[in-house]
């Protein structure tokens, strides 16, 4: 990074910038329904021990959402993020 950081005031302001630069990555959809798809994963194999049968449903949302987007951007409907 190489950062010559001195005072508390310094970091802040460069905490501050980080964040701004970094807010529409954080407050976009398409990460928060990876995290939506990654919490149905742990929670469709949480269910599959307990062996109730909702495990296929979050399953099948996780799966189909991966394979959704797959399409879509090989369709070139949606573009490739962070490349």
């Amino acid at each position: 990074m190489g950062h010559d950081i001195k005072t508390f005031k310094e970091a802040l302001a460069l905490l501050v910038r980080v964040w701004r630069e970094a807010a529409s990555f954080f407050l976009s959809i398409e990460l928060w329904l990876m995290v939506l798809v990654a919490a149905a994963t742990v929670g469709g194999a949480w269910l599959a021990v307990l062996g109730d049968a909702w495990s296929l449903l979050a399953f099948a949302f996780a799966f189909g959402y991966i394979a959704t987007r797959t399409v879509l951007h090989l369709k070139r409907i949606l573009s490739w993020p962070f490349i």
